[in-house]
């Protein structure tokens, strides 16, 4: 596993009363640690914190619509 790869892993949910197989992005792998974050196309909703992506020739994304 190496940043910027694509990867399945449980997230649990905010209440913690369960989780869901997400797929996220690899941010940063160190030897025991390994940085996640989940991607959604849920769009109804956004922290400050989220990045928008949207599908251009360098990013490989592909457009759903």
């Amino acid at each position: 596993m190496a940043k910027g790869d694509i990867i399945l892993i449980t997230f649990p949910f905010t209440d913690l009363s369960g989780s869901k197989l997400k797929p996220s992005v690899v941010l940063a792998d160190c030897t025991q640690d390994v940085t996640v974050a989940f991607i959604t196309g849920q769009l109804k909703w956004q922290e400050q914190t989220d990045l928008l992506l949207t599908p251009a020739l360098n990013n490989e994304l592909k457009n759903l619509h």
